[in-house]
Order: C-alpha cells, then sequence, then structure tokens
C-alpha cells in the first residue's frame, strides 16, 4: 500500500547536516513546520531561514507531521530518543555510523536518510548531484523516504545499516583523512614561507584522476616507484615532525604492500 507523501517534516538538530537539508526541502516545496535544538540562538537562526517554528522543547513538538528527521550529532541520537516518542510517525536519523534500530523505542515506523556528502557551514552545497542512502522497516517507510529523496537526488539506494556503516567508513578514508593529508601539506608549505597555491594545480588533477577508471592506476610517487633514497630523503625532511614522519612511514609502506599484493611492483 502506498504511504502518504511527506509534505511537513519536523527538524531536531540545527547543524550543518540540519541546515543543508533544511533548505533542500524547503527548496523542492516541503514544509519544514518545525526545529527544535537544544542551543536557542543557532535553532532559531534555521527556524527563521525556513520559516518554521522553533521549538526548545523536545516533548513539545508536534505529532502532526509526516516525517521526523534527528539530524544531529551520534552521541547526540541516544539522548534524544530517551524522551522522544511518536507512536507509529516516520522517524529517521542522519547517520552514517548508527543502526537504524536505535530508533525502534521511539517509533513503530523508522529509517535512515543518510546524504553521503560533507557539509560545511561555510559552503552552500547543492543535493542534486548527492547520493543518498535509504533504510527503512516497512515498505511503506520505503516507499515515503525513496519518493522524499528523488526530488532532491538523482542518486537514491536503499543501503542497510551493516554497509552503510561500512559505506561510512570508507567515506572517512576517501574525504576526512584526505583533507587531513593536504592539512599536513599545507602545514609543512607554510612553516618554510612556500605558497601553498603551488600544490593547488596537483591536488585538482588528483581529484579528477579519480574519476577515470581503477582509483589505484593513477598511483604515483616515490613509495609506488620503490625510490628509497627519496624516501630516506623525505624521512629525513621530516625529522622535526615526528607524528607526520609516522604517517609518512605508514602510507609509504601501505603503498608498497598494495602493489606488491597486486603484483606490480
Amino acid at each position: 500500500m502506498q504511504g502518504r507523501k511527506i509534505e511537513e517534516v519536523v527538524l531536531i538538530g540545527a547543524g550543518n547536516m540540519a541546515s543543508h537539508l533544511g533548505l533542500a526541502l524547503v527548496g523542492q516545496g516541503i514544509k519544514v513546520v518545525e526545529v527544535y535544538n537544544r542551543t536557542p540562538g543557532t535553532g532559531k537562526n534555521l527556524a527563521d531561514r525556513l520559516d518554521a517554528r522553533f521549538i526548545a522543547d523536545i516533548n513539545a513538538i508536534t505529532r502532526t507531521a509526516d516525517l521526523y528527521v534527528l539530524a544531529v550529532a551520534d552521541s547526540a541520537i541516544t539522548t534524544l530518543i530517551g524522551s522522544l516518542r511518536l507512536k507509529d510517525k516516520l522517524v529517521v536519523h542522519t547517520s552514517g555510523a548508527v543502526e537504524m534500530e536505535i530508533l525502534s523505542q521511539v517509533s513503530e515506523n523508522i529509517g535512515v536518510f543518510y546524504p553521503l556528502q560533507t557539509f560545511a557551514a561555510c559552503r552552500e552545497t547543492g543535493f542534486r548531484g548527492i547520493p543518498v542512502c535509504l533504510e527503512a522497516n516497512t515498505e511503506q517507510g520505503k516507499q515515503q523516504l525513496e519518493d522524499l529523496a528523488k526530488k532532491l537526488t538523482d542518486i537514491v539506494h536503499f543501503v542497510d545499516s551493516g554497509n552503510r556503516k561500512l559505506l561510512h567508513l570508507a567515506a572517512v578514508f576517501a574525504a576526512n583523512f584526505t583533507n587531513f593529508m593536504v592539512t599536513v601539506a599545507e602545514d609543512l608549505c607554510l612553516a618554510q614561507g612556500i605558497p601553498f597555491e603551488l600544490l593547488k594545480p596537483l591536488i585538482r588533477q588528483t581529484a579528477e584522476n579519480i574519476s577515470h577508471g581503477n582509483v589505484f592506476q593513477h598511483q604515483t610517487g616515490p613509495a609506488y616507484r620503490g625510490d628509497h633514497d627519496v624516501l630516506a630523503n623525505h624521512r629525513a625532511l621530516l625529522a622535526n615532525h615526528p607524528d607526520y614522519l609516522e604517517i609518512y612511514n605508514l602510507i609509504s609502506s601501505n603503498i608498497i604492500k598494495y602493489k606488491t599484493v597486486h603484483g606490480k611492483l
């Protein structure tokens, strides 16, 4: 049986995820009726942007919305579910690392709405090209979430909690660790007064390369080539940066191992 279309949403949270998702929903004609946040300033600001009511008491939220979205930090989900009871209303969280069943004490109708993207307060991010990973415990919930997701993006997949956790782990490697590697590069340059701008064309080309074919086929560098003289020189340059040296050694050794396992060294 096809469920009612999602027309009214309550956002629980007012951080980066809630802000970007809320704006995307409103942009597609979905009404965000209320925003709850434990920090009134942040919550009221988002509510005003979405033309929604701000709610300071979680127990005072409306019970008539079509969807309730917990767009909060993973650690806050546990706190919220202790005081939230919504019977059979559709309730989802947006986490990549938390299982769906954690919501079972909140409602009989639960799911996950996980946009696979990094969101920053200082940058607007369009949803159209972002993968959204869905999960729901009822067929009606699946249909409702799929219909909603397709209003926002062309890339919609159903992914169960186990695979979503693995996907989240992969995303940490692909995005969070990559960003930190670039941070290290910037730090090394700035310490010597070298313009970090010189590396940006290389960073852009590296990002472009991964869009074409097998990722590892684009691997270059001294570890990949087995150039031990250059590796030794780099280690000497990092003598005063023991934490960066540890990272350098670990990644270099893993590049060598990966290439060896795949029979290319």
